[in-house]
Order: structure tokens, then C-alpha cells, then sequence
């Protein structure tokens, strides 16, 4: 991930400034941390969506990993694990042993606690190191030197919510710390936009039949017309924006990046305080389309004839 040092010489500390800000339910927070601003996941994760019964055990082991990944870095008990997702004592402890065993979670036999270890990470490796993010990386890490704005790359999921993939911080007074596997939910304002605005009317409306309005801010979507009134913006103007809507007092442009089927794989948005990236909007999103062009081409990828390249 690329990361870079803190500015030497940041913005004038704003009247708020040593509190935080956070909508009602965003899991984005907003602090200013002595001499630089921090944005940082607020809440709980995004709920996990409910387990099908095909397969319980399985759904379980699911269950577990997600849990001790919500709490990392502590670690948990197994009667913690047992009461909190609701396994009977002996299931529970089955599946962590086998967890165990394949080295997804580790066990301190003084302690008697599990926590997730790197055994996981080489069985899903091929996730974060494909040829594909490989070229996304290399181009994103670019533009975050040229615009000195900090980047986070998401991916949309079958539930609508968008997994952070990877962040890219630069030489700027705020530092973005999203973790990896961070979800944002369904309308996080401009991933949200930008998944949806080069999609078909019918992917569209299956969207908006789900869509329920969360006063995240004040300045949050309240209405259905309006809401499709600034999607079908967002492919006029070419980026997609949020200003104040999902964290009070940030701005993010955002865009997807295709595949080779022409299905948003992956979205980018830079963010920064609405007072320094508004009035470096029309430079940052014509460097963010520049980009994104660029990508494509490196992949080879189908996109939407008014897609901007």
C-alpha cells in the first residue's frame, strides 16, 4: 500500500478542530488529530447479510472468521465466539480447532484465545496480487503523487456494499485509514454512484427497489427523484461526487474501472475537506478520468461508449 509522510505544513486547524465528525450511522469518521486530520472507519462494519442454511457448518466457519476479523487486532475466547454468534460449545469448538489445524486462526494455549493468522492470507492471496490489481496499483500510486490527495480502491459485492481492497495515502494533511475488508454499505454516496451510473436502466431500478434514504448528513439523498436525478449527473458530468453527504465535512470524486466483460470490477475515490478539494475538483477528476482511461487501455477492458477515456 502506498503510503506517505504527513505534510510538514497543514491547513489552518479549523474551529472543530481535536473533535470529531460523523453521520448518524456512517461507519466514516472524520478527527483532527493534533496536526493532521484522520479518516477512519466509524462504526461496525457493514452487517453481515444472514447465513442461507445450505450448508451450517460452513456458514459457521464463515461466521467465525468474520467475527475475529471484526475485533482484530484482540483476540477472542472460544466462549466468546460461542455466545456472541450463537454455535453450541462443541460445534464451536470443532470448527475452531479445524481453523486451527489449516492455520486461518491461531490459539494461545495461557491466554485460551483465538485470533485470525497469515494462513488465511496465502489461501486468498491470489485476490489481492492479480495481474489485474497489480496494474491498478501501479496507476493509482501514480495519481496519488500527482494530486497529493489521499485514494481508496473498493470492490462492489453481490450485496451492493463495496469491500476496501486497498488505500493510497500522500502528502496531505489528512491521512485516510481504512483498513483492508472494511464494507461500506449500499449507498456510501459516491462509490454508490459511480457503480451505478454507466449501469442499464433495469440494473438501476432492481438498485432503487432496495433503496431505503439514511440520514448519514444533512446534506444525504431523502428522495428517490433526486437520487436517480444526480445517478444519471454523474454520467453527464463524467465522475461521480459527494460533498458532505456520507461524512460531514468530506468531499470524494469517485470512478469505477470495468473488466474485460465490461462489469465494474473495482471503484477509486479521492477524498479530502470539501474547502480544499471543491476548488480542485475539475483538475483532480479530469486526472482521476486521465487515470482510469489509462487502466483501461492496460487491460484491455470494454467499457460504456460515453464512458470518459
Amino acid at each position: 500500500m502506498a503510503r506517505g509522510k504527513k505534510v510538514g505544513v497543514v491547513e489552518e486547524r479549523p474551529p472543530n478542530a481535536g473533535a470529531s465528525i460523523a453521520g448518524d450511522g456512517s461507519n466514516a469518521r472524520l478527527e483532527y488529530e493534533g496536526d493532521h486530520w484522520l479518516l477512519s472507519a466509524g462504526n461496525d462494519y457493514v452487517r453481515e447479510r444472514a447465513a442461507p442454511g445450505i450448508v451450517p457448518a460452513l456458514e459457521n466457519g464463515i461466521a467465525i472468521i468474520a467475527y475475529l476479523n471484526r475485533k482484530a487486532p484482540h483476540p477472542a475466547t472460544m466462549a466468546e465466539i460461542s455466545n456472541s454468534l450463537g454455535i453450541s460449545r462443541s460445534h464451536c469448538h470443532s470448527l475452531l480447532k479445524t481453523l486451527t489445524h489449516f492455520d486461518w486462526l491461531s490459539f494461545d494455549a495461557t491466554t485460551k484465545m483465538y485470533q485470525l493468522q497469515a494462513g488465511i492470507l496465502s489461501d486468498a492471496s491470489s485476490l489481492l496480487n492479480s495481474p489485474m490489481i497489480s496494474v491498478v496499483r501501479k496507476h493509482l500510486t501514480a495519481l496519488v503523487e500527482r494530486i497529493a490527495l489521499p485514494c481508496v480502491l473498493s470492490e462492489p459485492l453481490s450485496d451492493d456494499s463495496f469491500v476496501v481492497i486497498d488505500r493510497f495515502n500522500a502528502l496531505h494533511f489528512m491521512e485516510v485509514s481504512f483498513p483492508v475488508g472494511h464494507r461500506f454499505p449500499r449507498n456510501a454516496s459516491a462509490q454508490m454512484r459511480a457503480y451505478l451510473a454507466w449501469q442499464a436502466i433495469d440494473r438501476i431500478d432492481l438498485w432503487m427497489r432496495d433503496w431505503q434514504p439514511v440520514a448519514y448528513t444533512e446534506s444525504s439523498p431523502r428522495d428517490a427523484t433526486s437520487l436517480r436525478a444526480e445517478i444519471g449527473a454523474t454520467r453527464r458530468r463524467g465522475y461521480a461526487r459527494s460533498v458532505g453527504e456520507f461524512t460531514d465535512g468530506l468531499m470524494a470524486l469517485a470512478l469505477p474501472i470495468f473488466n474485460r466483460t465490461g462489469q465494474v470490477q473495482y471503484i477509486f475515490n479521492v477524498s479530502s475537506l470539501v474547502g480544499a478539494l471543491k476548488p480542485r475538483e475539475e483538475e483532480v477528476a479530469r486526472e482521476m478520468q486521465q487515470t482510469v482511461a489509462q487502466i483501461h487501455r492496460a487491460l484491455a477492458v470494454r467499457v460504456p461508449p460515453d464512458f470518459p477515456s
